[in-house]
Order: C-alpha cells, then sequence, then structure tokens
C-alpha cells in the first residue's frame, strides 16, 4: 500500500514538476500574480507571497525528486557497462556511495593501471 502511494506520489510529483517548467504556466502565475495583487493591493501581499513561497518550495522538492531517480537511473546503467565491459575494473561500479578517501584511492589505482598499459602498449 505504502509502495503504491510512492510511486503514484512520483508519478504526480513528476508530472506536476513538468507542467510548472512550461512557458504556459510561467505565464498563467505572472497574471494569477497580477490579478491578485490588483484585486487586493497591498495588503493582500503577505498571503501572495506567502503562497508564491509555499509552491516554490514544493516545486524545487518536485524537481529534486525526479533528478535524483534520473541520477539513480543513470548510475545504474553506467554500473551495468562496467560490469559488462571486459578488463574494466568491476571495483569502480557504485562508487558514488564512497568515501573521498576511497575515491582517491581507486584514483590512484587506476592511473597505475593506465601507466602500466601504455607501458605494455609501447614496449609490444
Amino acid at each position: 500500500m505504502l509502495k503504491r502511494m510512492n510511486e503514484a506520489g512520483s508519478r504526480i510529483a513528476g508530472r506536476t514538476a513538468d507542467m510548472a517548467g512550461a512557458p504556459l504556466a510561467i505565464v498563467l502565475v505572472a497574471m494569477f500574480c497580477a490579478g491578485w495583487f490588483l484585486r487586493a493591493g497591498a495588503a493582500g501581499e503577505n498571503t501572495l507571497t506567502l503562497i508564491l513561497s509555499v509552491a516554490s518550495i514544493t516545486l524545487t522538492q518536485m524537481v529534486l525528486n525526479g533528478q535524483r531517480r534520473s541520477e539513480q537511473a543513470l548510475h545504474l546503467k553506467m554500473d551495468e557497462l562496467v560490469y559488462a565491459v571486459r578488463g574494466a575494473r568491476n571495483e569502480v561500479a557504485g562508487i558514488e556511495t564512497k568515501s573521498t578517501d576511497e575515491l582517491d584511492a581507486l584514483r590512484r589505482t587506476g592511473e597505475a593501471a593506465e601507466s602500466a598499459l601504455e607501458e605494455r602498449d609501447a614496449a609490444g
């Protein structure tokens, strides 16, 4: 039940973020703000500020959630390629969760392996 609700929420958030970025949506928000200000005057300015602040934070979270899912999918695809390529170091798959020290160690071992390959190619 919770998983279905999460999936539905993700779909709604993704579609809402896509619609909010459309040029028509931007024009409609500008027209809404102008209409609100003209109708409510200075007294409604605080209310409009509150509404726009909440909408801004909500849309930002929706966009970040979509980017996070996209980034996870991209990392999964890259990990699959690393596993599929012969000669690739399998320990680099999933490195996005490693610490900075572990990343530096992997970089150093990768540079050493690359140097050894270059020397072997030059000698052969």
